[in-house]
């Protein structure tokens, strides 16, 4: 013989049921247009992007102390090359319409399964892994800036790497010096 559930049981059921519903639906709430991370900003400071297996991380115009680098003048470029792949690649060229020509110099060979740093500013040598060193380094260095360039507006820099192909990063400046009181 089978036995209907009392009512005291059916009630248990809808109750639980109905909690369960709406639970569901209160969840879904968080996912709005404001939520507990929208202000939350990167501890990042450069760009992010990719070209093929390269993955080009933290980079960012570095006029050392500088907080505005005038027209005419240069700035360096900081941040890191990534090699995902197994076969090395190499920098072959950087330009941006902000700057009248672009310099290279140190390590533009970004072997397999390593990286390269862009030194920005950084007083020293560049150059290929060492002993001491265990990635290689190079210096960008974007000369005859065509305009005032400072912190805020981000400035477009296109890679064109032999393997990777090409990618345009936005790159904002990135200043280690004092703003300046308005």
């Amino acid at each position: 013989m089978t036995r209907r559930p009392t009512g005291r049981a059916r009630t248990a059921t809808l109750a639980a049921t109905l909690l369960g519903s709406a639970a569901l639906v209160l969840s879904g709430c968080s996912a709005g247009a404001v939520t507990q991370t929208d202000t939350t900003v990167s501890s990042v400071v450069g760009t992010q992007a990719q070209a093929g297996e390269l993955l080009l991380r933290d980079v960012t115009l570095d006029p050392g102390p500088e907080v505005v680098v005038p027209a005419g003048a240069t700035v360096t470029v900081r941040g890191t090359l990534i090699n995902q792949a197994l076969a090395s690649d190499q920098l072959v060229s950087v330009s941006s319409p902000y700057a009248t020509q672009v310099r290279a110099e140190g390590f533009t060979t970004i072997p397999g399964n390593s990286a390269t740093r862009m030194v920005g500013s950084e007083p020293g040598p560049v150059g290929p892994p060492s002993p001491t060193q265990v990635n290689g380094t190079m210096r960008i260095t974007l000369a005859g800036v065509t305009q005032v360039l400072h912190e805020g507006p981000t400035y477009p820099v296109t890679f064109t790497f032999a393997r990777g192909g090409s990618v345009t990063v936005p790159v904002n400046l990135s200043s280690t010096g004092a703003i300046p009181a308005s």
